[in-house]
C-alpha cells in the first residue's frame, strides 16, 4: 500500500486566493493610515488677517535666503538689518545685542561682531513672556531657505498675525540668534547670560529644519511634556508629536541647537523642526526652491496656535504634570498617557507572553522561532548596514522618493532572509510555537525601553499585548477565514501605525548629509531595519493561512 502526496483541491485553491487577496488589503489600508499623520496638511489659501499665511512666509524667505549669512559675514549684516528692517514696518522696535566672538570658521583671523536681532511685543497684563526663537546665521556653504530662514519667516509672519488680532495676556519675545551653527552657540548663550529679557522668559518654542520638508515635530521638550503635549493636541490645528523622538533626543544628550540653552536653564518650552530630505542639509540646494510649503504651512500655523494659547495664560500656574507617553495616529489624533503606566504595560505584556508560552508547553518549539527571529534581524542588520554604506557614498544627494526607494528595497531585502532562515530552521510558519517564538522580542524590548527610555515603550508594547492577547485564543479553534483575518486585522492595525512613524523618522536620520558629514551616521540604518525585520516576521506569523487538511482530498488520493 501507498498514500499519494495530498493535493489542494479547487476549493482550497480558491480560498487561499481570496484569504491572500483579503489580506494584502488589510495591509494596505493599515499602512495607509500608518502614513496618514507622515504627511503634511494643505495650506489654507485664503487665509485671514489674523491667521499664518504660507505666502507671505514664503515671501519672507525669499527676500532673506538669497545668499549664505555665516557668523561675520556682510551677508549676515545684510540678513539681519532685513529682519530689522521688517519688524520696523509691523511696527515694532527691534534692538540689536551685539558681541564679538571667535572666527569658528577662520581660527587664524580676528575675533568677529555677532548680533542677536531682538524686538517684544508687550502684553495687556504681562505674567511672564512666550518667546520665539530662531537663528539668521547659516553655514558658510548654503543660503539656508529652511535652515533656518524658514523659522525667521515664521515668526515674522507669527508677529504679523498676532498684531493684527486681539491682544495677548502675556509679552512675546522674537529672539533671532546669531552664530547658532558654531557649537559654542554664541548669541544665545550671550542672551541667557547677559540680556534682561531673559528672565521674563517663561516658555519658549524654537524653530528649526534640517530638510526640506516632512511633518513638523518636537524634536525635544523641557519641562512636562504631559502639559506640554497636551495642550499641543488641544489648541494646535495639526498637531504631530512622538514621544519615540524627544526620548531619543534626550538619550543623545539633547538636540544641539539654541534650545539647549534654555533647556539647561530649566525654562519649559519645545523644540520644533521637520526633517525630511535633509541631503540639501548645509548645502546650496537649500534655497527657496526646495522649501516645502505644506511643511512650512504646518509649522507656522501650529506655533501661531501655541503663542496665542501661551500668550492668553497665566505663566505663573504653570505646573509640573509629570511626563508621558505620546504618539499620532491618523490624522492629527494625539494619544497620550502617563509614563508611569510605560513599565506596568509592559510588564502585562510579558505576563500575557509568558502564560502563552506555557500553555503551549513546546519549548523547543518556541526557542526555535526565538532564534530564528534573532538570526533574522541580526543579519538584515548587518547586511542593511553594509549595503546602505555603499549607496550612501555612491549617491550623497539622492532625492526624497529615490530614498523611499532604497528603504523598500532594504525591508525586501530583510523579508528575503525571513524567508531563507524559516527554510533553514524548517520552521512552521503561521504554528502557535512559532509565532510566540517570534513575539518574544516584543515584550523584551518592551520592558528594557520602558525603564530607559520610556517614550520609545509604546512602539513595542501594544503589538506585543495585542499579539499576545491573540494567542491566548489557540490557533486550533480558529478554522474560520473570518476569525483569521479578524487576527491579523488588529495585528496590522496596531503594529504598523505605531512603527511606520519611527522607521520614517529613524531613515531621515540614516540619510546622507553631504553638506554636514560630521552628523552624518549611515550604519544608524540598521536601526529602522531593525523594527522592519521584526514587524515583517510578526506579519509572517500571523498571516492567515487555508488549512489544506480540511479540504476534502481528490478522489484517489488514498488509493494504493
Amino acid at each position: 500500500m501507498r498514500t499519494l502526496s495530498r493535493q489542494p483541491s479547487k476549493s482550497a485553491r480558491r480560498s487561499f486566493g481570496c484569504l491572500a487577496w483579503t489580506s494584502w488589503l488589510i495591509a494596505a489600508g493599515a499602512l495607509a493610515l500608518a502614513i496618514l499623520p507622515l504627511v503634511p496638511p494643505r495650506s489654507v489659501l485664503d487665509p485671514t488677517s489674523e491667521t499664518f499665511s504660507v505666502e507671505n512666509a514664503l515671501e519672507q524667505i525669499e527676500q532673506i535666503a538669497i545668499e549664505p549669512r555665516p557668523m561675520g559675514s556682510e551677508g549676515n549684516r545684510r540678513g539681519r538689518e532685513a529682519i530689522a528692517a521688517e519688524l520696523r514696518a509691523l511696527g515694532l522696535d527691534p534692538q540689536f545685542q551685539t558681541l564679538r566672538v571667535p572666527n569658528y570658521y577662520s581660527r587664524a583671523a580676528e575675533p568677529v561682531e555677532v548680533a542677536n536681532v531682538l524686538a517684544r511685543i508687550s502684553g495687556t497684563d504681562s505674567t511672564g513672556a512666550v518667546a520665539l526663537m530662531g537663528h539668521h546665521d547659516t553655514f558658510p556653504t548654503t543660503p539656508g531657505a529652511n535652515d533656518d530662514t524658514s523659522a525667521l519667516a515664521i515668526m515674522l509672519e507669527c508677529a504679523r498675525a498676532i498684531l493684527a488680532g486681539p491682544p495677548l495676556r502675556n509679552d512675546v519675545v522674537l529672539i533671532f540668534t546669531d552664530a547658532e551653527e558654531p557649537a559654542p552657540r554664541y548669541g544665545s548663550t550671550a542672551f541667557a547670560e547677559e540680556h534682561p529679557w531673559f528672565d521674563d522668559i517663561e516658555f519658549v518654542i524654537n524653530l528649526e529644519a534640517i530638510g526640506r520638508e516632512g511633518i513638523s515635530v518636537p524634536v525635544a521638550i523641557s519641562g512636562s511634556s504631559r502639559w506640554i503635549v497636551g495642550d499641543l493636541a488641544r489648541k494646535a490645528p495639526y498637531p504631530t508629536a512622538f514621544s519615540f523622538i524627544t526620548a531619543i533626543t534626550e538619550l543623545i544628550g539633547g538636540s544641539n541647537t539654541d534650545f539647549s540653552v534654555f533647556r539647561d536653564a530649566g525654562i519649559p518650552g519645545m523644540d520644533i523642526a521637520y526633517l525630511a530630505g535633509s541631503s540639501i542639509y548645509h548645502t546650496l540646494a537649500d534655497n527657496t526652491e526646495n522649501v516645502g510649503v505644506r511643511s512650512l504651512h504646518q509649522q507656522g500655523a501650529n506655533t501661531l496656535a501655541m503663542t496665542r494659547h501661551l500668550g492668553n495664560l497665566d505663566l505663573t500656574l504653570a505646573e509640573d504634570r509629570g511626563e508621558s507617553v505620546f504618539f499620532t495616529i491618523g490624522r492629527f489624533v494625539l494619544v497620550r498617557y502617563p509614563n508611569w503606566l510605560a513599565l506596568p504595560l509592559a510588564l502585562l505584556a510579558a505576563v500575557v507572553w509568558l502564560v502563552v508560552a506555557v500553555r503551549q508547553r513546546k519549548p523547543l518549539a518556541t526557542l526555535k522561532g526565538a532564534g530564528a527571529t534573532l538570526a533574522i534581524v541580526a543579519l538584515s542588520m548587518v547586511l542593511a548596514a553594509g549595503i546602505w554604506t555603499l549607496v550612501g557614498r555612491w549617491r550623497s544627494a539622492m532625492g526624497i522618493a529615490e530614498g523611499y526607494v532604497y528603504l523598500i528595497l532594504l525591508a525586501l531585502v530583510a523579508a528575503g532572509i525571513g524567508w531563507c532562515v524559516v527554510r533553514l530552521f524548517r520552521r512552521q510558519p503561521g504554528s502557535d510555537q512559532d509565532t510566540v517564538g517570534v513575539l518574544v522580542l516584543w515584550p523584551a524590548l518592551a520592558i528594557l525601553t520602558a525603564v530607559a527610555a520610556p517614550g520609545m515603550s509604546y512602539l513595542f508594547t501594544w503589538p506585543a499585548l495585542v499579539g499576545g492577547c491573540l494567542l491566548l485564543w489557540p490557533r486550533e479553534r480558529i478554522q474560520s477565514q473570518g476569525l483569521r483575518l479578524a487576527r491579523f486585522t488588529l495585528i496590522a492595525f496596531v503594529t504598523l501605525p505605531l512603527l511606520i512613524p519611527a522607521i520614517d523618522f529613524l531613515f531621515q536620520f540614516a540619510n546622507p548629509r553631504p553638506g554636514n558629514p560630521d552628523s552624518q551616521v549611515l550604519a544608524m540604518i540598521a536601526v529602522p531595519v531593525l523594527l522592519l525585520s521584526l514587524t515583517i516576521e510578526l506579519f509572517r506569523a500571523f498571516w492567515p493561512r487555508v488549512s489544506v487538511d480540511k479540504e476534502e482530498a481528490p478522489a484517489g488520493a488514498g488509493a494504493s
